[in-house]
């Protein structure tokens, strides 16, 4: 291969230098126009592990009783229940009606209550009249009469009114409910001074995710670039030597993006971390061939073969880090979560890309340039001084450094069982995002934001007639209630109470007491005008009831351990003739949360048999490949014992840095152990002396960059992403510390016979 190798420099240096750099620069020009144009995803769909049963539920659901993804907007007024109060709710519940993409509002201006009349049960108005002379006395008495609505549609101190704004279905159009939020928001802006005004929902949520991603990119971006020049400046100190790696990143960043809009994907909360990283991972081989550049010496009429030969000494072990790297990040295909899936694949490729542009772009732009001098060769001082400090302590004391190193990691070992896998939107924003307060004062002063939806069925088929029937939904609405994070439980319950109260004129809510009475009343709610509430909680063929369960801003964790509950205890509490179903877009979020910790272990997994195997290869012994893994694991054992110590929840962010993080740790064990095979001569302690001074300089200078890289992440909006960037870099700087001490003690302490070495 060598031999090849060789040829194929000699030709690129020579003959093909201007053929290749028209190629590149025309195919740089191309995916250009589709890079610059990625589009970004407007709902969560691609967040969404799509199991196919809980897809049926979830579409079955839909069907049945339309979208799930009501807005919640709140109205705080010192007079709320006054005839300007009043006032204002009709108008900002008839403007928001009008807004296109809107299908109902609730609201106390237009809620309505069943009173006894003279014929039974009659329909009236919540609220008086606002000319009424005692309206403030009639509204507080019609909100005790209906207590369903407090925290609903008006708050406990009856200062603060909530509207339910229920949407058209619109999942196949996500940019006009987006546009429909941005309306909504001006309407609350144009009345900021009657009141003050909350929004949030889950289709807010998804909207202004898409706009965080949106300016995350426009900062992250320049940022790393940024970050990136200036670690390259100090470091190499020359035009070259900052030029050279950027260029070779940005046109790995232009091919992989512009692949993956031609493949017709958005960005999404994941995969807006794909231009960042691949502009980190991107810089690495760039570094190391630069370095190597830098250290020839020689006439400078002989600098192409000089090149060629270095460029052949570097070009296996940059091409085993390349493939560890991606090996690393395609493990993630096997996730449940496309996004996840998504990420993996094109960080993979441009991790390929990166290492193809690099070996053709970075030899070729050498080519022209003279040799460096003496000055660039030698380095910094105080790194050489660093390194050859490191060399001798890793001689002197390689048992201190190994126990030193398990002392560690059993500490980390200790923070594993903190661990727990939690998804919460909210949670991930800074606490000053816009949406993070409307969120949390919503959920203070209202019934909660997020619901659990459950579908009750009989198992026959039947239809839902009986007394007993709903004397069952009522015993699971009341264990739904006495849950911790549940805020309100709504049903057809709330209405056939209220129903029930004013046709037997009775003095609270209650339910029907006999089946008789009972198909009368569900006769009469059939007949009603206004079939909105009916529904949205019961279908006109009464075979299926719809239960919301609504919990305040909670993570999955939480939320998984109040569904669980629900559907044992509520399981037994209906028996074996019914179904009873969790569904809904909050739910199936909990899902996918859960199934991080099993993805994660997969892909993990994946990820160090494949990277075993790549290093088994290149090395062909098997007990320099098993001393390649021990300064590997450490550090990533290192990074998660630390989040259950900090209390960093495992979510989709997070959950990949294991399987992204073995990839690219592993890449300086291979330049050192190539480099120190080469250079064996059977005194181990020599071999690493040799290695340490001469390779940890590159070593050092890719794992800075990469982590300073990985660290402008901390400027991104979502929390996971920050900790992402957080922790990967700081792995990377933990893994090229066991590179430089741990990985060289265990090969003086397990020194292998020459025969072995080679």
């Amino acid at each position: 291969m060598s031999t090849l190798a060789k040829k194929y420099l000699h030709w690129l240096l020579d003959r093909g230098r201007y053929p290749v750099l028209a190629c590149i620069l025309l195919i740089t020009a191309a995916l250009t126009l589709f890079a610059i144009n990625v589009p970004v995803e407007q709902d969560t769909r691609s967040m969404s592990a799509r199991q196919p049963e809980q897809f049926a539920d979830h579409e079955r659901f839909l069907n049945l009783f339309g979208n799930d993804e009501d807005l919640l907007l709140s109205v705080t007024h010192p007079q709320l229940l006054s005839p300007t109060g009043l006032s204002l709710l009709t108008e900002v519940t008839r403007r928001l009606t009008n807004l296109a993409g809107v299908q109902r509002v609730l609201s106390l201006s237009n809620a309505r209550q069943l009173v006894t009349g003279r014929y039974g049960a009659e329909d009236r108005p919540l609220l008086p009249q606002p000319d009424d002379t005692d309206f403030a006395i009639t509204s507080q008495a019609a909100l005790r009469a209906n207590p369903e609505y407090e925290g609903l549609l008006i708050s406990a101190d009856h200062k603060t009114a909530g509207l339910v704004v229920t949407l058209q279905d619109q999942r196949s159009k996500p940019t006009q409910r987006r546009r429909l939020i941005v309306e909504v928001r001006e309407l609350m802006a144009s009345l900021a001074n009657r009141a003050e005004f909350h929004l949030t929902g889950v289709g807010v949520q998804q909207s202004d995710v898409a706009g965080y991603i949106q300016r995350d990119q426009q900062v992250i971006l320049p940022l790393v670039a940024v970050v990136l020049m200036v670690m390259l400046a100090v470091i190499f100190r020359s035009v070259s030597g900052i030029l050279l790696p950027l260029l070779t990143t940005s046109i790995s960043l232009i091919w992989t993006m512009g692949l993956y809009a031609l493949c017709g994907f958005e960005l999404n909360t994941i995969t807006s971390l794909l231009s960042p990283v691949v502009m980190v991972l991107a810089v690495s081989n760039s570094i190391h061939l630069y370095n190597g550049w830098l250290h020839l010496d020689g006439a400078d009429d002989d600098r192409i073969a000089l090149l060629v030969d270095k460029v052949d000494v570097l070009l296996i072990p940059c091409l085993f880090t390349a493939l560890t790297t991606a090996l690393g990040l395609i493990s993630l295909t096997i996730s449940s979560v496309p996004a996840v899936r998504q990420f993996g694949l094109f960080a993979a490729v441009g991790v390929i890309i990166s290492f193809l542009v690099s070996l053709t772009l970075v030899p070729v732009a050498l080519s022209y340039l003279p040799l460096p001098g003496r000055r660039y060769r030698e380095g910094l001082g105080l790194l050489r001084w660093t390194l050859q400090t490191i060399a001798n302590l890793t001689v002197q004391h390689p048992r201190a450094i190994i126990l030193v190193a398990m002392l560690l990691l059993g500490v980390s070992v200790a923070g594993l069982p903190k661990l727990q896998n939690n998804t919460a939107l909210i949670a991930f924003l800074h606490t000053d995002a816009p949406l993070a307060i409307d969120t949390r004062y919503i959920d203070e002063h209202l019934s909660g934001v997020n619901a659990l939806e459950f579908m009750v069925e009989k198992r026959d088929g039947q239809p839902l007639a009986g007394s007993v029937d709903y004397a069952k939904l009522d015993a699971f609405e009341a264990l739904a209630r006495h849950q911790q994070p549940v805020a309100n439980v709504f049903s057809i319950l709330n209405l056939l109470r209220r129903l029930h109260r004013a046709e037997s004129d009775a003095g609270s809510p209650s339910l029907p007491t006999n089946d008789d009475e009972l198909r009368y009343e569900l006769d009469l709610l059939s007949m009603a005008e206004d079939q909105h509430m009916q529904s949205r909680f019961l279908t006109s063929d009464l075979q299926t009831a719809r239960v919301s369960v609504w919990l305040h801003d909670v993570g999955s964790h939480s939320a998984a351990v109040v569904t669980d509950n629900l559907l044992k205890q509520g399981r037994i509490l209906f028996g074996p003739d019914y179904w009873l179903t969790p569904t809904g877009s909050f739910y199936q979020m909990n899902l996918d949360s859960n199934r991080l910790v099993v993805d994660m272990v997969k892909s993990f997994s994946l990820s160090i048999g494949l990277v075993l195997l790549s290093i088994l290869i290149l090395l062909r012994s098997l007990r320099l490949t098993v001393l390649a893994m021990i300064p590997n694991v450490i550090p990533i054992l290192w990074a998660v014992g630390l989040m259950g110590f900090c209390g960093i929840d495992l979510s989709t962010g997070t959950a990949m840095i294991g399987a992204v993080v073995i990839g690219l740790a592993v890449d300086d064990t291979i330049h050192y152990l190539v480099h120190y095979r080469r250079i064996y001569a059977g005194v181990a302690s020599e071999a690493v002396i040799a290695t340490t001074t001469q390779t940890g300089r590159a070593l050092m200078i890719a794992s800075l960059v990469l982590a300073v890289g990985f660290w402008a992440g901390c400027f991104s909006s979502f929390k996971p992403t920050i900790y992402f960037s957080l922790l990967v870099g700081g792995t990377l700087i933990g893994a090229l510390i066991c590179d430089l001490l741990v990985l060289p003690a265990c090969l003086i302490l397990n020194c292998p016979t020459r025969k072995e070495a080679r």
